[in-house]
């Protein structure tokens, strides 16, 4: 060239990025290379300032720091990509534990209404026993009161048996001695003789009977035997003489 390139009007760097930001929003540009080629350029031609040098250490820090945003990015959405996996992962092994647990509480369910019935059965079959107790005590004690009972009506009629065998015991003694009285004593008439003729005769009738078997003594209680035919009374009218 015959002539010196003349250095180029260069604006502040804050004036450059505005002005590339300005620029960015009418066409889209590709800032770094195209601007570091421009650069890279304009070195070689010798006509940079010391700002443009500045300039482009500032880019290759930006490009490194975009390669470095990149493999993070990069990371980041490998990281993103696995949590997400896990995720994934998580919430089906928590659909497969909500079905376990479901399938527990049911199985929980029917073992503690099997157990209720249990309890409610055992809890019945000791009822009952308690009630079979109860009746069977007051079966016995209704058996017993009716024994006693029982005993207390034989004995009431032993009793009475008994009064009733002493008072007819008494009488036929009466009789008896009355009897001998008047066997001892001696006839005043001929009719008279008759009446003494009969007389051994009911003697015997009455002795026969003190000695039935089946005459029960006056103080025995538990013999059980009927009580003898009735004891012939003596007529007034046969023990007197006839006139």
């Amino acid at each position: 060239m015959a002539g010196k390139l003349e250095p180029l009007a260069m604006e502040p760097p804050e004036v450059v990025e505005e002005t590339e930001e300005a620029e960015g929003q009418t066409k889209p540009l590709k800032v770094p290379e195209d601007l570091l080629a421009m650069v890279k350029k304009l070195h070689k031609e010798g006509s940079l300032e010391p700002q443009i040098e500045d300039l482009i250490n500032r880019i290759n820090e930006l490009q490194q720091a975009k390669k470095k945003s990149s493999e993070e990015m990069v990371e980041a959405q490998a990281l993103w990509e696995s949590l997400h996996r896990e995720l994934d992962s998580l919430n089906g092994e928590k659909v497969h534990l909500e079905e376990v647990l479901s399938k527990k509480q049911e199985a929980l369910g029917i073992l503690q209404l099997h157990c209720q019935r249990k309890e409610g059965g055992a809890q019945r079959v000791q009822v009952e026993e308690q009630l079979e107790n109860l009746m069977s005590q007051h079966k016995d004690l209704w058996e017993l009161h009716m024994l006693k009972q029982r005993l207390t009506w034989e004995i009431r009629a032993l009793q009475s048996s008994q009064e009733q065998l002493l008072t007819e015991e008494k009488l036929a003694r009466d009789k008896l001695r009355e009897v001998e009285r008047r066997l001892r004593s001696p006839p005043e008439v001929g009719g008279a003789r008759m009446v003494n003729d009969g007389l051994p005769a009911e003697v015997e009738i009455f002795e026969g009977q003190e000695t039935a078997p089946n005459r029960c003594p006056p103080k025995d209680a538990d013999c059980k035997g009927e009580a003898g035919p009735e004891r012939p009374r003596a007529r007034s009218e046969d023990l007197e003489p006839p006139q």
